[in-house]
């Protein structure tokens, strides 16, 4: 990390932020099942799998378990929030634009590896606190690509939104829903939008998929998920998710983010070089300090708000490392 008076300032302000907040508490006794300590290993993972897959009563049960974070009062003290979503969304939007570091989460070196651990941060929140005990899902985009306002996963979520209600959405779990980060860079109660575009949802297809999948180095794995991948799903759903501070207000950011950190699953196998590697990734900082950028490393801290611990990079490159446990199918 630098020694940069800027950079320290800033850390310092996440780190006041953290200390503000209150630890979660478990929803029962036996509730640490679902995520390990770093020195017991991961012998037995947890799967994670597609949303389709989920049967009737699971994606209620996972539903519920999102509307009781929506509806549970926030614990962090970041401007703005009212819930315990909002504090997720807030560590999302506060880390998005810094003063003088810019962005920390988006144009740097630890993009998947800071939203690997956020979407990870998402399915604890939903265990710890709203006792949601089913299986954490996400999206296969593949199938939907080029025609979003069929996909089976969006219409589960409440479907795209209508033009002639200003693109709020119409049904489901989440209709009428009020948010209260964003949009942009005030706060400002609004109810939930998409406004869906099928030119960026295009780029969710199998050819841009094996172009990811074809690089041989994680540098360029990261930039070809950012310039194909990543825009299909935020640009493809539109409305709240176009927006790159307070994307998350949308639950389906948990669902598109969950399948980029498939593919970079898929991508790492086991392979402990493809796992490791940072060369090249990018750097912690979106704007240089005054001493100069720093690169990413797996030393690099990521901060969420003690929601959960924070973490490092090297804590969570490997899925299956012992901070982290699961796999996917």
């Amino acid at each position: 990390m630098t020694s940069s008076g800027t950079y320290v300032r800033v850390m310092l302000f996440l780190l006041l932020a953290i200390v503000s907040g209150a630890s979660a508490k478990p929803v029962a006794s036996d509730s640490t099942w679902w995520w390990p300590s770093s020195s017991s290993g991961c012998t037995s993972p947890e799967t994670r799998v597609e949303w389709t897959t989920l049967s009737s009563q699971q994606k209620t049960a996972y539903f519920n378990a999102e509307l009781c974070l929506y509806a549970a009062p926030a614990r962090t003290s970041i401007p703005g929030v009212i819930s315990r979503y909002d504090d997720l969304v807030g560590v999302h939007s506060v880390q998005s634009n810094t003063t003088d570091l810019g962005d920390l989460w988006h144009p740097t070196g630890q993009f998947l590896a800071v939203h690997r651990y956020y979407v990870h941060t998402h399915a604890m929140l939903l265990r710890r606190e709203c006792g949601y005990r089913g299986p954490i899902p996400y999206w296969n985009e593949v199938p939907d690509a080029g025609a979003f306002a069929n996909s089976t996963t969006i219409l589960d979520f409440g479907g795209e939104g209508d033009e002639s209600s200003s693109y709020l959405v119409p049904s489901g779990p989440f209709a009428n829903l009020t948010v209260h980060l964003g949009p942009g860079m005030t706060n400002t109660d609004h109810r939930l939008t998409r406004k869906g575009d099928v030119k960026n949802s295009v780029q969710a297809n199998q050819t841009y998929v094996d172009a990811v999948m074809s690089t041989t180095t994680f540098a360029q794995f990261q930039r070809s998920v950012s310039s194909s991948l990543h825009g299909a799903g935020h640009g493809g759903i539109g409305g709240d998710m176009i927006n790159i501070l307070t994307a998350p207000n949308d639950p389906l950011f948990w669902m598109h983010h969950g399948y980029l950190d498939y593919v970079w699953w898929k991508w790492q196998g086991r392979n402990q070089t493809r796992i490791h590697d940072l060369v090249g990734a990018g750097n912690e900082t979106g704007k240089a300090p005054p001493t100069g950028f720093v690169a990413t490393s797996e030393a690099t801290k990521l901060y969420v708000y003690e929601l959960i611990a924070n973490a490092t990079v090297g804590d969570v490159v490997d899925t299956q490392g012992g901070f982290l446990c699961y796999t996917y199918v």
